[in-house]
């Protein structure tokens, strides 16, 4: 067999599914396919084998859909959006993302001009950590120490807390709207606003009090 992406017989298969480990390929690292190399099969023994292997093999198939972690593989190869400095100027616009300028510029930084390894193996720009408490986009973890990757809900990673992880996304679209939720998250303009208002603006002590009660917060 011969993987989808680059027509090799380079593929490790993972728990997780079959990864390209195919260098020249540019889904290095990625989730792939096998396809069945029908050359093969001039020779007897091999196609009483691909029979004996379609045969027993269904069942595995028909359950694929059925594993929760087949929703979360990153999908960066196959995106209907390709990953472009254009692409993502737009998508940091949609997603109404604070200082849009200057996250640009930090994605840029972090991911190498997107060329990183971390970027390619686990849809992360911004060497985001898996977040164990906060609302996240992010489907699973990747542990650099052992190159693997661990998909599951939040409570189902939490075992991992201590470990050395980086958070993994489904699509680098998703790694933009998990940055715009660590935003909304640990930088509260409204509340930044109001201190200012209170600390820089106005004289009256309850002034920050009074618009709070106006705005009905």
């Amino acid at each position: 067999m011969k993987t989808k992406c680059c027509n090799s017989k380079h593929a490790h298969r993972s728990s997780n599914g079959i990864i390209c480990i195919n260098k020249s390929c540019e889904n290095y690292l990625g989730y792939t396919k096998m396809i069945y190399d029908f050359h093969q099969l001039k020779n007897p023994f091999a196609a009483g084998f691909f029979i004996f292997y379609l045969f027993f093999s269904l069942a595995d198939f028909s359950m694929e859909n059925n594993e929760p972690a087949a929703y979360c593989v990153p999908v960066s190869f196959f995106s209907a959006k390709p990953l472009t400095i254009e692409n993502l100027e737009r998508e940091i616009t949609s997603q109404q993302i604070l200082c849009p300028r200057e996250v640009l510029a930090q994605i840029k930084i972090e991911s190498a001009h997107l060329t990183s390894f971390l970027l390619k193996r686990a849809n992360n720009m911004l060497g985001m950590r898996y977040p164990f408490s906060r609302e996240t986009k992010a489907c699973g973890i990747y542990m650099p120490k052992t190159d693997s990757i661990v998909y599951g809900t939040q409570g189902e990673l939490k075992k991992f807390r201590r470990t050395e992880n980086y958070a993994v996304y489904k699509t680098w679209q998703d790694a933009v709207a998990d940055y715009k939720l660590w935003q909304e998250n640990c930088f509260n303009i409204s509340e930044r606003y109001l201190e200012f208002l209170g600390n820089v603006y106005a004289e009256d002590t309850l002034y920050v009090s009074k618009i709070k009660q106006v705005a009905g917060k």
